[in-house]
């Protein structure tokens, strides 16, 4: 009985490696077919490192996702196992592809990151890697907060997705801010545009932190079949004090960590990226230890 069991879950576990390995495939000609571009030309001929970079973070946004997909207790058989799967990876590369769309039309509406990406921007590479991960997360955590395979919970996700979007769109804003204050009303688009990976990267540290602070959100609300639109809603409503959290304990954190260093300087004019790093780092680390504490927040109510 025992060995029927072993063998039940290792054909399952192939099963889902075998769909993993075919989503992330997909997911390069998905873009091929919906963007008209040659991947194999971007990345082996023209050496586009930028694509590479986003390319990347695509992927791996898509096997979070997959990942979520895959956990839990296995379907009752093989072919039911692999339907779900293939549904959520399905979703997940539309998701991830309106998710690109948004960002380049919406949360960077200065100018385009497609194209910047193309002429080989390094920077704009690094931005729609950390949207794309950031997605990976969010998609993930909704799945993973979900308790039925059924359409409602689906609607759920989708749902949960555009939520997020309002979340990482004032993040982005934000960042604009910030930088404007600092640079007497100059745009930080341009910025970003011009080629500086150091604010990409600060970026990216800290819409990837908003992200795990979205997911650490779904420990305060509970998935309701009756009523998931509401429970959804709560969780927005809570991802929103939470990424305000992360963001003011980073900036605390950033005043001990980084004391005597002028960060302006030497990210925004100096393009350091050592410095960069530490900060995106900092906005990482916060949401890592907000997580569990949100955790035990949940399981003592």
């Amino acid at each position: 009985m025992l060995a029927e069991s072993m063998f039940w879950v290792a054909g399952i576990i192939c099963v889902d490696l075998v769909l993993a390995v075919i989503a992330i495939s997909g997911y390069r000609y998905f873009q091929t077919v919906t963007q008209g571009i040659n991947t194999t030309h971007e990345l082996s001929k023209k050496d586009n490192f930028a694509f590479g970079i986003a390319f990347a973070g695509g992927a791996l946004a898509l096997a979070q996702i997959i990942a979520a997909a895959v956990g839990g207790d296995p379907a009752e058989s093989y072919l039911n196992e692999a339907i779900n799967v293939s549904i959520y990876a399905i979703i997940g590369i539309v998701l991830l592809r309106v998710g690109a769309i948004v960002n380049d039309k919406m949360n960077f509406n200065h100018f385009s990151l497609k194209e910047e990406i193309s002429k080989e921007n390094i920077t704009a590479g690094i931005i729609q890697a950390a949207n794309y991960i950031a997605l990976g997360i969010i998609i993930s955590a909704a799945i993973n907060w979900i308790e039925v395979e059924s359409y409602e919970g689906l609607l759920s996700v989708v749902f949960t997705f555009v939520t997020a979007q309002a979340v990482l769109l004032g993040v982005t804003r934000y960042r604009a801010g910030v930088y404007a204050k600092r640079h007497n009303g100059a745009s930080w688009q341009d910025a970003l545009q011009k080629g500086n990976p150091a604010l990409a990267i600060r970026y990216l540290g800290h819409i990837v932190a908003t992200a795990f602070g979205i997911s650490a959100a779904a420990h305060l609300v509970s998935y309701s079949q009756a009523e998931p639109w509401i429970a959804a809603s709560v969780w927005f409503g809570c991802s929103i004090l939470t990424v305000i959290a992360i963001s003011l304990l980073a900036v605390f954190a950033r005043s001990i960590i980084l004391i005597r260093i002028n960060t302006t300087e030497e990210v925004d004019d100096q393009q350091n990226i050592g410095v960069a790093f530490i900060e995106a780092q900092i906005f990482v680390s916060m949401a890592f230890v907000l997580d569990p504490l949100l955790l035990i927040i949940d399981t003592s109510l």
